[in-house]
């Protein structure tokens, strides 16, 4: 039982239908919810399946409306599921009412009577027609609701009994409901009978009728010996008027407060959960077809989940990308918007570099002058000094014999210094001296720092 989660138990009658709802603590079943259902109302979502029963196992059980089912007791040697299984389909044509080919059956094996090792063991045939089946399952599906398994409640409420003693078990049911008779004798279920009962008073009678005919066969096939002690389990709304149909028949009479239904519910899940014996009316084809139909709702939703996420993701997607391209719209406005500002920002910044250049060169001009003033020699003469854009040019004469003062001069302006201490000029290219008879004309240029990038 430990692999089911939750059970969800049904019981349709001709009033309506009662759901319960379990959830599994431990070996037990604990009702979480009971849910009163008309024919024509669909079951809650609770019932159905999605793709967490593939981790929380829900167990779906339906109980066979007790007018469909028909009850035998048999006897036979112990043996295991298999070979107990295949004696009570060789003995199913002397036991069903109806064609075999027409009906579904299951089996129950009661416990072995204790202290009798060579005792038969009683086992309880349940029998059902399958039209009835297949019409009850499809009013099941309508209502959305799919059984894992089909049980019939009456036995849960046999079971329920803990029948030990010898007589007649009989439980009355409500109005309108069969009522199932069970004779135990010698340690077996010698008989077991659903019987038809109107809804009126004279369903007392007609129920104390089929227990004489039932208990006549007994005496003629040796079970029964004597009156039988009359075990009665009826709600205590009816105990009254069953006991005046019984007080004068039969040896005694025992009065029993039957089980609940709720309690029932609770017992038919404890016991379809663990129970692998076979009593399980639901047909193989409608269990393999819901097994199916469950399959394909999940590849169905699993496709389709990834259907709208894939478009959730497009959608989201394109509406990003609008976003972004309004974005986008508003920043190129923007700097469409800027670009007069910025170009005259831009040409305002030019201009100021200008002016700071030109005034750092009045003052390098300043100072080319200085160091020229400071280094040249008297012996040579300064015919031209031409300054522009970080250039300093110089050219003269000088007597031939004197050349060696234009190289002093050109070295002296190598070594010059600014008022900062750092090398005035950058580069100092060596003088040129063209000597015509006793006169020469030198010349030379010195670069300013940044001169040679103007």
């Amino acid at each position: 039982m430990a692999r089911w989660n939750s059970a969800n138990v049904l019981q349709t009658t001709a009033g309506g239908r009662r759901l319960w709802h379990m959830s599994s603590e431990g070996d037990q079943f604990a009702v979480k919810a009971e849910t009163a259902l008309l024919l024509t109302e669909p079951c809650p979502s609770l019932v159905g399946k999605d793709w967490q029963t593939l981790f929380r196992k829900k167990l779906n059980i339906a109980w066979l409306p007790a007018d469909q089912i028909f009850f035998r007791a048999v006897q036979l040697p112990p043996g295991d599921p298999g070979e107990m299984a295949a004696m009570v389909e060789l003995q199913m044509e002397k036991l069903s009412p109806l064609p075999v080919t027409h009906i579904v059956w299951s089996f129950y094996p009661m416990p072995l009577p204790a202290g009798k090792k060579d005792a038969l063991q009683t086992v309880l045939v349940i029998i059902a027609a399958r039209s009835a089946v297949e019409e009850f399952l499809g009013q099941l599906q309508g209502a959305g609701f799919q059984p894992d398994r089909l049980e019939a409640p009456g036995l849960e409420q046999l079971l329920a009994a803990h029948i030990t003693g010898d007589g007649v078990w009989i439980f009355t049911g409500d109005p309108g409901e069969p009522a199932l008779a069970g004779w135990w004798f010698d340690g077996a279920m010698q008989n077991l009978t659903l019987i038809a009962l109107p809804a009126g008073p004279e369903r007392g009678a007609q129920l104390r009728t089929q227990l004489e005919q039932t208990a006549w066969a007994g005496e003629l096939e040796g079970w029964l010996t004597g009156p039988p002690k009359v075990h009665l389990l009826a709600n205590r709304s009816d105990a009254g008027f069953w006991e005046s149909v019984f007080k004068d028949w039969g040896a005694s009479l025992d009065m029993i407060q039957p089980v609940a239904q709720k309690e029932l519910a609770t017992l038919s899940a404890r016991r379809c959960s663990g129970d692998t014996r076979g009593t399980n009316l639901l047909p193989p084809e409608f269990s393999t077809r819901y097994h199916q139909q469950f399959v394909d709702r999940l590849w169905i939703r699993s496709l389709m989940s990834v259907v709208v996420l894939y478009a959730l993701g497009v959608v989201f997607y394109f509406g990003m990308l609008y976003v972004f391209q309004i974005k986008d719209n508003a920043v190129k406005k923007d700097l469409v918007n800027m670009g007069p500002g910025y170009t005259n920002s831009m040409r305002d910044v030019e201009q100021i570099r200008i002016l700071r250049d030109r005034d750092a060169l009045k003052f390098a001009a300043l100072d080319c002058l200085k160091a020229v003033a400071e280094n040249v020699p008297e012996s040579i003469t300064m015919d031209n000094v031409y300054f522009r854009h970080g250039k300093l040019e110089l050219r003269g004469t000088v007597v031939a014999e004197n050349q060696e003062d234009v190289g002093n001069f050109n070295d002296a302006l190598r070594g010059a210094r600014d008022q900062s201490d750092v090398p005035l000029f950058t580069d100092v290219t060596p003088q040129t001296i063209m000597v015509s008879g006793t006169n020469g004309v030198w010349s030379f240029t010195c670069i300013l720092k940044g001169g040679e990038k103007q």
